[in-house]
């Protein structure tokens, strides 16, 4: 089975897992009908599963639609003027003057407050609620305006705000990020088509009646018209450049300019007087003919990250005119005073409402709009409508109370911070809640084939399956196949079904492509699918590669072939056209093999990094069969190189007999294992670079080489020995103690030496002969085998084997050597032995008396009456007369010598003589109160010893005192001769007796004398232990240094006094 099917089965029964996983876990989203679909044209069926396998995307009835309306249930207690939202605050403001707050997350608690007019007079109203929720303005369309500050109970009114009917705020995004109460600069639009420049602020008296805050008239429209919209934006990236737009009517202005906002409250120039100055001298704005529409402006606004700070930058704008909502893209940049930040501006017509009477459709204009993220939502004074900005169709439509002319709805507004939108009638507040508004975003987007923007807004898998199959499918169809391959590559269509399509167009780019996208799809755990993908795509690799060769090896047969036609053109002097023609093309043959050249390069450098990225999955026989099959070997070293298979590299330099490539590979990355596998044959084809390469591997065990180095054929003429070098090194460098080592270089020092030469052979034998590194005897019979003398006769001495070294030396008539060594033994008559068997050999040998003499007188040994028995008996004595007679002098001199040491011994033993007959007449003279030094006892009381020192002891306390302090084995033998005293002392008893008692003794024994010599013999032993010595002045006193004083095991239970009394 092939790689093909083996994947094609896989994809297959992961595809129906997938799809029994899909059918019980994932329920299909549903749609509104409403809601627009998909266009015809397109190979899509939203309902269902379609004929060419697209998922049905669609959803079921009972999902929630993405606008539902819902009634607030809330009482309010008088009829609504007016109603504004902002950051969860809503605000009312109700027939009576009332004004109601109410925190949205706090409902139940109302804070009320009035507004200082007649309650009667208050029917109409403009509310505006900052972006904080915390002020609010007021005007009245008699001119009176009103502040509100969260916390008050009464409304102030601003003083002056005279006759000015204030019909829309322009806020100031910089109030979210301060922690002032201030709205900072605000822009004001009036009926009367000025602007104003102000700063709401409470001030610092919450009970005062009126509010004096300044403002400023900085503008006034070219057209006098109703300001019916305002807004102003900073640039994102340009925080001092900002955009004002006034909305009216008929038109719509942009003013763009700088104005620094950072401006304190207490300056009298107003920001924008300047920009709007100079924005409204040659103004650019926007205009619609006709009859003037409500002209409500709305911006949208998007919430971007900003560094730690969350940006809300405004992006969508929508205007309500008289013959549509106007709506366009905000898009800030470079602009300047004068320039449009509008783009992709277009005008969306107005839906058709039935008419009441009859079946005929009308076209109302609406009462206000706004703007969510995909929808502009228009109020009418009965419904509610959602258009479509993408498609500029109707999404939703709802009527409130037809018929009741009390329930018309009175405004719109949306809470941008929380993105909710409210209406009010004046009893009744409605919520307009949304839900997923982007859910079918993705289905317009791919509807108009952008499916770039389609992927971002899918929800799930199905429907990016759905995107992705259709853009694949398109580029497949506009021939864009290999795009079109990496979206097959991310859709569950069939795995066999892309491949066999794509295997249609001949173009392994294409496969490579979807194979290459196909497997970065895949998890991690699916290791035999990445296997056979991985695979696939080394042989596709491999195949470009192949063909890129191809035709690069094609060009350049071409280019030698047009070159050798233009040479014969030349030479035949041919027309000028056909020849230059043929030089032309013969041009471009440089580039086009560059081209190919480099898309070789890429493909390899994508090859490379494949197999580098997906090295686990990777087979290596397969690999290395598919680099051999397409002959890459280039591919098969790197492989190899990656897998740190270096082992099967220098297999592969071996086979092909490059040994200097091998030899690097050894050298770099060989193992010892490696390098004793190969070194057989690498010493024979490159000895030399080899054995460089061996002494820069320090952990090679050189006995393990010795095979490669027994196959190392060296010859005279090949120079330095490989074998010798390398063994050199290790036994003086790597200071190697291997027995096998040396003998084997020894080997090859006595190969390689020769009988005139054996210096280095010699220099070995001497330096490591006296550790015995190698064997002695192997290397004698080595030495005796190829006839190198000296160094037999060296290993001889080395041996012990004095005689035969001296006996070889003899023999090779080495005179000189056999001198040398018979003077190597310790044994001086062995020496003198040698010394005679040379001077025996030379008188043999007829060598002349004077030089057999001076080998006598060289020796030190020997003397003229050694040598005389070897010389023939009628020998002429002349030649050596004069030695002879120095003989008989020393001779005579050694006699008398003798006789002098003669009498000195005899005068010697007469002194000894006297001085012991004067030792038995020596005495010492003790007092009557002398007392033993041991024990403090007078020292008449029984035996005691004197000493030369006048030191005196009792024996037994002489003998306890030495056995004390004397060694074990005295001490024993001291024992032992008490013993034997004893012993004798009751033997002489016994024996005096025997007379007195008649008695026989029954058994011979000794002598009363022999016992008694036996006792003298035994004192004097006794006395020479106990006595040899004083023990106070004596050898004993000087080694008890290192002892106490007080001896610890005597002292236990005495006190320390005790043991120091005298």
């Amino acid at each position: 089975m092939s790689l093909f099917d083996d994947y094609a089965e896989y994809e297959s029964t992961l595809q129906q897992q997938q799809q029994q996983r899909g059918s019980s876990s994932v329920s299909p989203p549903t749609t509104n009908g409403n809601l627009d679909r998909p266009q015809d044209g397109l190979a899509l069926n939203i309902n269902g599963l379609a004929a060419d396998g697209y998922v049905a995307t669609t959803l079921e009835a009972e999902d929630a639609p993405i606008f539902s309306l819902d009634t607030v249930q809330f009482q309010v207690p008088n009829q609504i003027i007016s109603l504004a939202v902002s950051n969860d605050v809503l605000v009312l403001v109700i027939e009576g003057a009332r004004i109601l707050r109410i925190k949205l997350q706090e409902a139940h608690s109302i804070i009320e407050a009035s507004v200082p007019v007649n309650p009667t007079s208050l029917r109409a109203c403009n509310a505006f609620l900052d972006p904080t929720g915390r002020h609010l303005l007021l005007s009245t369309p008699q001119g009176e305006s009103f502040y509100f500050y969260e916390g008050w109970e009464q409304a102030k009114p601003l003083s002056k705000f005279k006759n000015m009917e204030i019909t829309a705020v322009a806020w100031n995004g910089m109030a979210w990020s301060t922690a002032t109460s201030s709205t900072r600069t605000i822009l004001l639009g009036t009926h009367d088509g000025k602007v104003y420049e102000t700063e709401l602020r409470p001030g610092n008296d919450a009970k005062a009646k009126r509010s004096d805050i300044p403002v400023k008239c900085i503008a006034e429209l070219p057209v006098r018209e109703r300001v019916t919209g305002i807004a102003m934006e900073a640039f994102p990236a340009r925080r001092k450049q900002h955009l004002v737009l006034i909305a009216t009517g008929t038109r719509m202005y942009q003013v763009i300019g700088a104005a620094d906002l950072e401006l304190q409250s207490g300056d009298k120039s107003a920001a924008f007087e300047a920009m709007m100055h100079a924005g409204l001298a040659n103004p650019n704005f926007q205009e619609i003919p006709g009859m003037p529409g409500t002209g409500s402006l709305t911006i949208h606004h998007r919430e971007t990250q900003s560094g730690a700070r969350v940006q809300a930058i405004a992006t969508d704008f929508a205007w309500l005119t008289s013959m549509g909502v106007f709506f366009g893209k905000l898009s800030f940049g470079a602009q300047e005073t004068g320039d449009s930040v509008v783009e992709n501006a277009a005008l969306i017509p107005y839906p058709t409402a039935l008419a009441s009477d009859d079946d005929t459709s009308v076209i109302e204009q609406p009462s206000a709009l706004s703007m969510t993220e995909f929808h502009i939502l228009l109020q009418y004074s009965d419904r509610i409508c959602a258009l479509n900005m993408l498609n500029n169709k109707l999404a939703f439509e709802q009527a409130i109370a037809p018929g009741n002319s009390g329930e018309l709805l009175q405004g719109l507004t949306v809470d941008e911070s929380k993105r909710t939108c409210w209406l009010h009638s004046p009893s009744k507040i409605y919520e307009l809640v949304v839900t997923d508004e982007d859910r079918d975003v993705w289905s317009i987007y791919l509807a108009r084939h952008q499916f770039d923007a389609a992927l971002e807004r899918c929800y799930n898998d199905i429907q990016r399956d759905t995107v992705l199959r259709a853009q694949a499918e398109h580029l497949f169809a506009a021939k864009d196949y290999a795009h079109s391959a990496e979206c097959f590559a991310r859709t569950s269509v069939g795995f066999e079904e892309v491949v066999l399509r794509l295997m249609d167009i001949k173009d392994n780019r294409v496969l490579r492509t979807y194979l290459l996208s196909k497997l970065s799809t895949l998890r991690k755990n699916d290791l035999t699918q990445i296997t056979l993908l991985v695979m696939w795509l080394i042989e596709l690799y491999l195949s470009i590669i192949g063909d890129i060769d191809a035709k690069i090896t094609s060009i350049g047969a071409t280019a030698a072939s047009s070159a050798t036609q233009i040479s014969a053109m030349d030479n035949a002097e041919a027309a000028s056209s056909s020849s230059s023609g043929a030089r032309s093309s013969s041009e471009g043959v440089p580039s086009a093999t560059a081209a190919y050249k480099q898309e070789r390069a890429e493909m390899q450098k994508e090859l490379y990094a494949l197999v580098e990225e997906r090295k686990s999955a990777v087979d290596p026989d397969t690999a290395y069969q598919l680099a051999e099959s397409h002959g890459r070997r280039d591919f098969w070293l790197f492989y190899a190189s990656l897998r740190g298979d270096y082992e099967r590299i220098v297999e592969y330099w071996m086979e092909k007999e490059e040994h200097i490539r091998a030899i690097e590979v050894l050298g770099h990355y060989g193992t010892p294992d490696m390098f004793y596998k190969y070194s057989p044959a690498l010493m024979g084809a490159e000895p030399v670079a080899l054995v460089d390469i061996l002494m820069r591997q320090p952990n090679l065990t050189p006995n393990k080489l010795i095979p490669a180095f027994m196959r190392y054929g060296h010859d005279a003429f090949s120079g330095v020995n490989q074998s010798i070098r390398y063994l050199r090194f290790c036994i003086q460098k790597q200071l190697c103690r291997d027995p096998v080592v040396y003998n084997y270089y020894l080997t090859l020092l006595v190969k390689d030496s020769t009988s005139n030469d054996e210096s280095e052979l010699m220099s070995f034998l001497t330096t490591y002969g006296k550790d015995m590194l190698y064997d002695p005897d192997y290397a004698l019979r080595m030495c005796k085998r190829y006839g190198r003398i000296q160094s037999c006769v060296h290993l001889y001495s080395l041996l012990k084997l004095y005689e035969d070294a001296v006996e070889l030396a003899i023999k090779q008539g080495d005179i000189e050597l056999a001198q040398i060594h018979a003077e190597r033994p310790d044994d001086d008559k062995l020496c003198k032995r040698l010394w005679l068997k040379i001077a025996q050999h030379m008188i043999q040998s007829k060598e002349p008396a004077s030089e057999v003499m001076e080998l006598v007188r060289r020796s030190h040994r020997l003397g003229v009456e050694d040598i005389l028995p070897f010389f023939p008996d009628f020998t002429r004595v002349d030649d050596f007369k004069d030695d002879i007679c120095v003989a008989l002098e020393d001779y005579e001199m050694q006699i008398q010598d003798l006789r002098g040491e003669m009498d000195e011994a005899t005068r010697t033993a007469e002194a000894m003589q006297r001085d012991m007959s004067s030792l038995k007449n020596r005495f010492a003279i003790l007092s009557t109160e002398e007392t033993c030094q041991a024990c403090s006892q007078p020292l008449w009381m029984r035996q005691f010893y004197v000493f030369p020192c006048q030191h005196s002891f009792h024996s037994d306390c002489l003998t306890h005192r030495v056995v004390g302090s004397c060694n074990r084995v005295q001490r024993r033998r001291i024992q032992e001769l008490q013993a034997q005293l004893v012993e004798i002392a009751k033997q002489r008893r016994q024996l005096r007796l025997t007379p007195l008692m008649n008695k026989k003794s029954e058994k011979p024994g000794d002598s009363d004398e022999q016992l008694e010599q036996q006792q003298r013999r035994a004192k004097q032993q006794l006395d020479s232990l106990v006595a040899g010595e004083c023990v106070l002045c004596g050898e004993a006193m000087i080694k008890s240094i290192a002892e106490p004083f007080i001896d610890m095991d005597q002292a236990i239970g005495v006190g320390a006094d005790d043991a120091w009394s005298i």
